[in-house]
């Protein structure tokens, strides 16, 4: 196989992995999505290595990412329908481009509001807090995807939280309200929800 048809190959897998993995953290197959989120990374890196170096063996040179921007800026301007013939003739790079971004986004989003005061104070109370574990069991896997609402006031500092887990006793979803008093959150408001069955 030529650099071109390995990069077509991994970048495929590489994006129809991703996308498997997303619905899957979502649906609580967990930890199997987690490790698909990081074969889809891994596999979507060797992709686009491939990509550079078929790139200059065509050319030889490696991609100029402004001038191929600025041109198509151009293109697009003069003629908005160009945009589409564009994505359309590169579909396979323009997937690409969609999957490093959502890859992108999805590890600030990790690292930043996945590791907040709140997500932590909320899995600390989880982990905690034996009503919960009657219900759920030891916790044993956490999703990486996180939804987290911040709201400011003069007076108090408030956030909304939701996320997935996998327990000893089922997948479940988690709603949450804080609040930060004194400079520390605290949990105000839980709700558990079972995955399977919608019981809470």
């Amino acid at each position: 196989m030529n650099t071109k048809t390995i990069f077509r190959l991994f970048i495929t897998t590489g994006f129809i992995l991703w996308i498997l993995s997303w619905i899957g953290d979502l649906n609580g197959i967990l930890p199997l999505s987690t490790f698909g989120m990081f074969f889809s990374f891994l596999l979507t890196g060797i992709g686009i290595y491939f990509w550079l170096k078929s790139y200059k063996e065509k050319r030889g040179f490696y991609p100029k990412i402004f001038e191929i921007y600025r041109d198509l800026l151009n293109k697009i301007k003069k003629n908005p329908f160009n945009g589409i013939i564009i994505m359309v003739r590169n579909l396979l790079k323009f997937y690409t481009l969609v999957l490093i971004f959502s890859m992108v986004l999805v590890f600030i989003g990790f690292i930043t509001i996945g590791q907040s005061e709140p997500v932590k104070t909320v899995q600390n109370y989880c982990e905690n807090n034996s009503e919960i574990y009657k219900i759920t069991g030891k916790i044993n896997h956490y999703g990486i995807l996180r939804n987290v609402n911040f709201q400011w006031s003069p007076e108090t500092v408030s956030s909304e939280l939701s996320l997935i887990f996998v327990s000893e006793n089922g997948v479940f979803n988690l709603s949450s309200k804080l609040k930060k008093e004194n400079g520390e959150w605290k949990v105000e408001k839980l709700e558990l929800k079972d995955k399977n069955t919608g019981i809470v």
